[in-house]
């Protein structure tokens, strides 16, 4: 019998961030509205360079690979719902938490989210487009993706990584993915990639908030401008996202943190 009740208990540690939501954990849906969605894309060249914790993501870049010539998905981040607008969450707490917020006494998620979080259920389709587009499911970042930021909205993760990557093709089809590739081995001015992005996007050059880091494998924070150009965080409206980029899919997000001058890493 304890060796029954050792497996029980051992399910319940693995399977928690899953069976948890069924408690009633999570508010109503009403209360879980939220104003936008970050959608989150790497540079995958400059990750490879700058970010230390990438391991096997990296191993089959190359000038001629996918990920180094269009952007890759790193995550559709939902805002502050509104049952923590009211109570005064701060946003600081809510991107630390996630959807972890809503279970008491679990740490932030760790990033290496391979023994920590049970694999998805995705159709094969959308399982082979998430590989293909995010080459950090070798680092389990579609796990820790789908956990921190979408379980609580009550979302599948085939409907979930279908409606990111279907937004991120219409990024890579865009003339400012064309004018990021053209660049690739180039310093370009920062102001130069906004103007591309205002052109390709109805003007909304205030909607893209571009993430630098520098070249030492240390991830910078936004008062450490940084160099090369690790991602691109474009602010969605949460009530017109399926629109994008029609022009009121768009609002302004935050400043970025990258130098006058970006390396575009090829």
């Amino acid at each position: 019998m304890a060796w029954i009740l050792g497996l029980v208990l051992g399910l319940m540690c693995w399977f928690g961030p899953l069976t948890a939501w069924a408690e009633g954990n999570v508010p109503p849906a009403a209360e879980m509205r939220f104003q936008h969605y970050t959608f989150a894309l790497l540079w995958q060249p400059g990750v490879c360079k700058a970010w230390s914790d990438v391991g096997a993501s990296c191993a089959h870049m190359g000038p001629r690979s996918r990920a180094s010539r269009e952007w890759s998905l790193h995550g559709l981040w939902a805002s502050r719902p509104e049952v923590l607008v009211r109570q005064q969450v701060p946003d600081e707490t809510w991107w630390k938490y996630g959807c972890n917020w809503f279970e008491p006494g679990r740490p932030p998620l760790p990033h290496d989210s391979c023994s920590a979080l049970p694999a998805l259920k995705l159709s094969p389709t959308t399982e082979s487009r998430l590989r293909e587009h995010m080459p950090m499911t070798n680092n389990c970042l579609d796990r820790h993706e789908f956990y921190k930021h979408e379980v609580c909205f009550g979302s599948s993760p085939d409907a979930y990584f279908t409606q990111a990557l279907n937004l991120l093709d219409k990024v890579n089809a865009s003339s400012f993915t064309a004018f990021v590739r053209d660049h690739r081995g180039e310093w370009v001015r920062r102001d130069a990639l906004l103007r591309a992005f205002a052109d390709a996007f109805h003007g909304h050059s205030d909607a893209l908030e571009l993430r630098c880091e520098q070249p030492d494998g240390a991830r910078g924070g936004p008062r450490r401008e940084g160099t090369v150009l690790t991602e691109a965080w474009i602010t969605l409206r949460a009530d017109k996202v399926a629109d994008f980029p029609a022009p009121d899919s768009l609002m302004a997000g935050r400043k970025g943190n990258c130098a006058r001058l970006i390396h575009i890493l090829p």
